[in-house]
């Protein structure tokens, strides 16, 4: 007799267990790249605005032009590394998102067919309660008949 639809499902209901772990895998380390990328856009940001006031309270008066010329051009680097930063925040965003919506599918996947094999397991075993029974009214009938004879 062939397995039931119950057990056979499995396999494809712990392939999928498989596929939505990998999945929260790829989407914890999403979250970790997405942290740093931030956590890196802060640093520059904070390190500009530093800058820049120290700069402004060592005093600008008495500066030479080049001085002067020098700063700009260092902030105008900082500016420049801002922006490919948040360029970079921008891509994980998105990976993020993209990694973050696999996992629902994968989740969502996964669900159904544990629901699957529930609604299976249960008719499963009503087909099973009701072959005993009728065994049982066999029985029954059997022996109601051999002792009227």
């Amino acid at each position: 007799m062939s397995k039931p639809k119950s057990e056979r499902f499995k396999v494809l209901q712990k392939l999928a267990g498989r596929n939505e772990s990998l999945a929260a895998q790829n989407l914890g380390l999403s979250v970790g790249n997405l942290d740093a990328q931030r956590s890196r856009l802060s640093e520059l940001q904070k390190f500009r605005e530093e800058y820049t006031q120290q700069f402004y309270q060592s005093g600008t008066s008495g500066i030479t032009s080049i001085a002067m010329q020098s700063f700009q051009q260092f902030i105008s680097q900082i500016d420049v590394a801002i922006q490919q930063q948040k360029q970079t925040v921008s891509v994980a965003e998105q990976d993020h998102q993209s990694k973050k919506h696999n996992w629902e599918d994968k989740h969502k996947k996964t669900r159904i067919y544990d629901k699957t094999i529930e609604r299976f397991v249960v008719n499963e075993n009503e087909v099973r309660e009701e072959l005993e029974q009728v065994e049982v009214d066999d029985r029954n009938n059997a022996h109601i008949k051999t002792r009227e004879t």
